[in-house]
């Protein structure tokens, strides 16, 4: 007898049902085996549209394994129109159904969708305005895997129309520059007054962003017109069909008393009303024909594309010359933060009552992430988001910034989730900045340090965004200590400290034209907040980053998830010790993400910062299981994840969310997949904290070093292993003077620099890199020291006790220089590059330098060192000591012959860069003399070959430069 099979039609109805379940607007607008739905081709029946009104429709076409035509059938769909609109096909997933389900009973399939594990693929539209439109699959190999949530997630997050939103941002960027052209030509007064405003600096950004809020505030009302009795634009024109600025400004206002909107519409009319009324016309004129045309173009309508759109004008261009996070890498820090909560996702109550802050929110594009990964999952649990809507934007989402226009962006942006829903007073706060008319001086968010309740004053700019200005805007806000479920933050990195500058003395401190008394009275009052904390992160080398992880700690609540984007320094950078200190001892579950690849940018998670970041997440344990542990010893298992490439879409975001959370959940260490590819990046699990393990394509290195430390050689095809006697720099001796000792002004330094007089200076010095010089191990001088008056004493004490031949490099430029430990041909003074090394006795100084000229020794620095930029690792003058060589101590006064012998065989022989090990005859060749006086067998020395060429592949030491 035949066994019962569920045809394909038959499943997609079960599942079209299902899908139904995970979208409020699918109910009404997801079909599944309907005809006469293409335009062009009504008899062609897509398994299931979706086609959900102001949203791009998706078809999903599903195929039970192994589904030799489901990738055909959706790729056909792309570029067809809907019978109904008309609109485009942008989008299609080719679906594959697992072969047992076809024989499994109809009442089981209905019962258990939702834990079927499909495999699907996504084909995407490409479209240009110079070439044909293209088809794109993604992944380009292998298929994605998921649950029926992940399926739905996947299909919601290509339904803004990506053609749609590159026009539309196309459409307003044009808009916006044309009427800040025309702001431009008003009196400078008026210039001034705006920027007094928005508390920048005068000049073509802030006109841009002045226009921008305008533009934004026209936009939202062409949104909500007709509500409430909200007139419309055209209404609002005179006879001769062009909108006034004191109309509109009372309009605006009105809408402000009488129902709500206060984010989007006060800061606007404020602006619009400094703006003389000829200039103001035209402006309007132009903003409104740019409405229009974003109307006509159907930009209006979506849900989110209006944010989409400022966050795109904002972040992915220079246009308004912005540093804050890019779109899709807040989608990825939001999925790995709102993925740690611990909550039942069916409850509107349990979700109202969580508490997401930024408090250096910038735009608003990480809250904004945030709260979209919370709807997504209170829609997957089957109910309407918009529900809480309103008791989200009032109670649970916190913002602050010091900069009007960017409280003013986030609150928009946030809106513009459900724009027709009303709502109360707002916790997003524009912070006071500098000294107020009573000469107090103020730091923003940072003051928040100390505070639990802010009494928000217009008097100082610290305004609380409100719904209803009825509902008393000054009312106190609170936001206690211990109270936030979710920190998530891509706080500034600038610097309170300025070691160079005498021009902008207080650097972090310097924005919206502060005086130096201002700057000295900001950092002080920082100081005073770090003395309250028992154990602060905040470092003055570290920046103001460092500042606000303190921030972040006091607020947090015991469980609460900390979600941060800091520069990649964090790792490894010792200014940021005492924050990985505290990371130790008071979180868990620490993930940090890092991105391996090379290109100036493409190592950020930000616009255009031109520098390597980190994304860190972390759970805060509870009170009672706070460790003692320090940085490095017996600290929670942390995760570091590191990417190939920044995620390239927000499907891809998710995705790579889900991966490194799953691997977290069981070793912490493997591949991040996204498909059938190992091509996304690996993860290394560590029982303390290892900065190494960050940015690394190859984990295999990871763990070699790792092994290294603890003085095990291994081998990682056969994992055969060797013991070495390795040990720290500080073992064997002590770092010479840092430079400004030697040269300092008075009374710090005896000496002034200066080029070589003669080629025998009574104080010869190595100061600066010449990589071209430094090829093999005996490097000259490159300048001498001369003593200034009355520092003789000083100079000849320093000379005995503080100088030696041995130099180690700080700064190694792992793709143009060398060495990492060079001899001068007699004692001379280690300057900026080259440090002296002074061994204890007993120490041979020939071993030291050996090593750090052998492959093992360039990857010890590589490893200690910060890797803030490619092909680049700086290790600080006190981090040199923390370095890993070999205990030289553990051998024999017959093995120092043999390392001298050694010494003498390769002490001419020149080098090739650091980056080249893997091809440079003369390194190999003093590795396996290395490995040979060490004993090692062939079998681990054959290993290492492998890792000596993993190693040069990593864009960390090449940087992208080519070996020859």
């Amino acid at each position: 007898m035949a066994q019962a099979s569920t045809t394909e039609p038959a499943f997609n109805v079960i599942l079209g049902e299902a899908l139904r379940q995970k979208h409020p607007l699918w109910a009404q607008h997801l079909g599944a085996e309907q005809t006469q739905v293409m335009d062009r081709a009504p008899g062609k029946q897509p398994d299931i549209v979706i086609a959900v009104p102001n949203s791009a429709p998706v078809v999903v076409e599903t195929e039970y394994s192994p589904a030799v035509t489901v990738e055909q059938d959706a790729r056909a769909r792309l570029n067809e129109a809907l019978a109904s609109t008309h609109q485009m096909i942008e989008h299609s997933f080719a679906v594959r159904i697992p072969a047992e389900v076809k024989t499994a009973p109809q009442g089981d399939i209905k019962s258990d969708i939702e834990s079927i594990i499909f495999d699907y693929c996504i084909f995407s539209l490409k479209m240009d305005l110079t070439t044909k439109p293209t088809i794109e699959r993604w992944p380009a190999k292998g298929w994605l895997k998921g649950d029926l949530n992940d399926l739905a997630t996947s299909i919601e997050s290509v339904a803004i129309s990506e053609s749609l939103l590159a026009i539309s941002t196309d459409e307003l960027e044009r808009g916006v520059a044309q009427a800040a052209n025309i702001l431009q030509q008003a009196p400078t007064h008026t210039s001034e007054k705006i920027a007094r405003e928005l508390r920048q600096e005068t000049g073509e950004q802030t006109a841009r962003m002045a226009i921008a809020i305008v533009a934004n505030a026209i936009i939202f009302h062409s949104r909500i017109e007709g509500q409430q009795g909200i007139p419309t634009l055209s209404e609002l024109q005179s006879e001769t069909g062009t909108l006034g600025r004191n109309k509109l400004v009372e309009c605006w206002r009105w809408i402000v008393m009488e129902i709500n909107y206060w984010p989007i519409f006060k800061i606007a009319s404020d602006l619009l009303s400094l703006i003389p009324a000829q200039q103001a016309g035209q402006i309007l004129k132009r903003l409104v024909e740019t409405s229009d045309r974003l109307t006509e173009i159907g930009a209006t309508g979506i849900n989110d594309l209006s944010g989409r759109m400022f966050q795109t004008l904002i972040s992915d261009r220079k246009f308004l010359a912005t540093f804050y996070t890019l779109p899709i890498s807040a989608t990825l820090l939001a999925e790995l933060a709102i993925a740690r909560l611990d909550i039942d996702w069916s409850d509107a109550d349990a979700v109202k009552a969580l508490r997401v802050g930024d408090l250096a929110c910038g735009t608003g594009a990480l809250l904004n992430a945030a709260y979209h990964s919370i709807r997504v999952r209170f829609r997957r649990a089957g109910h309407d988001d918009a529900g809480i809507h309103a008791g989200m934007i009032e109670s649970s989402l916190y913002a602050c910034d010091i900069m009007p226009a960017a409280t003013h962006l986030t609150a928009s942006t946030l809106s513009n989730a459900h724009p027709g829903v009303t709502f109360g007073s707002t916790k997003i706060i524009t912070m006071p900045y500098g000294h107020d008319k009573d000469n107090v001086p103020h730091i923003g968010s940072l003051e928040l340090i100390a505070l639990e309740e802010i009494t928000p004053l217009f008097s100082l700019g610290q305004e609380q965004l409100t719904g209803k200005v009825g509902e008393e805007a000054n009312s106190d806000i609170g936001v206690p200590h211990r109270s936030m479920d979710v920190i998530i933050m891509n706080p500034p990195f600038t610097r309170p400290t300025n070691h160079e500058s005498t021009t902008v003395p207080v650097p972090s401190f310097a924005g919206f034209g502060t005086e130096h008394s201002e700057q000295q009275a900001m950092s002080k009052k920082l100081k005073s907040m770090r003395s309250l904390l028992s154990e602060p992160a905040g470092n003055g080398n570290a920046g103001l980053a460092s500042n606000f992880l303190d921030l972040a700690h006091v607020k947090l609540k015991s469980g609460g998830v900390l979600a941060l984007v800091l520069p990649a320094s964090f790792a490894q950078g010792e200014s940021w010790s005492d924050a990985r200190a505290l990371l130790s001892k008071h979180y868990q579950d620490m993930v940090i993400v890092s991105i391996a690849t090379t290109g100036k940018t493409d190592q950020a998670f930000s616009a255009d910062t031109g520098m390597a970041e980190v994304l860190v997440v972390a759970k805060k344990k509870g009170d009672s299981t706070s460790g003692s542990s320090k940085e490095g010893e017996n600290a929670s298992t942390i995760q570091f994840a590191n990417l190939r490439r920044r995620p390239v879409h927000h499907v891809a975001a998710t995705e790579a969310a889900k991966s490194i959370e799953t691997i977290r959940k069981d070793s912490g260490s493997g591949h991040i997949t996204l498909g059938d590819e190992y091509s996304n990046g690996g993860s290394i699990s560590t029982d303390y904290f290892e900065g190494g393990c960050a940015g690394l394509v190859e984990p295999v290195l990871a763990q070699f070093m790792l092994s290294l430390s603890k003085g095990i050689l291994v081998n990682p095809r056969t994992n055969q292993a060797e013991n070495l006697p390795i040990t720290t720099l500080s073992s064997l001796g002590r770092r010479g003077l840092v430079d400004r000792d030697f040269i300092g002004a008075l009374p710090r330094g005896p000496f002034d620099k200066i080029p070589l007089q003669t080629s025998t200076p009574t104080y010869p010095a190595l100061w600066n890199h010449d990589a071209e010089q430094e090829r093999s191990f005996i490097v000259q001088p490159d300048c001498e020291l001369r003593v200034r008056t009355e520092q003789t004493e000083r100079a000849a004490s320093i000379w005995k006790k503080d100088v030696s031949r041995l130099h180690l490099t700080r700064d190694f430029r792992l793709n143009s220089q060398s060495l990492g430990a060079c001899f001068t041909p007699e004692k001379s003074v280690g300057g900026t590059a080259w440090p002296n090394f002074i061994v204890a006795d007993g120490v041979s100084d020939k071993m030291i330098l050996l090593w750090f000229n052998s492959t093992l020794g360039l990857m010890s620095y590589w490893w200690g060192g910060t890797r803030q930029q490619l092909g680049r690792t700086r290790v600080t003058i006190s981090a040199i000591p923390s370095l890993l060589t070999l205990d030289t101590r553990q051998f024999t006064k017959s093995d120092f012959n043999s390392w001298d012998e050694l010494f003498k065989r390769f002490e001419k022989e020149t080098f090739l860069p650091a980056n080249e090990a893997c091809q440079d005859d003369n390194r190999i060749a003093l590795d396996n003399a290395i490995f040979d006086l060490l004993g090692i067998s062939a079998s681990v020395k054959d290993g290492f070959n492998l890792i000596r060429r993993q190693w040069c592949n990593e864009p960390s030491v090449h940087g992208g430069k080519n070996r020859n």
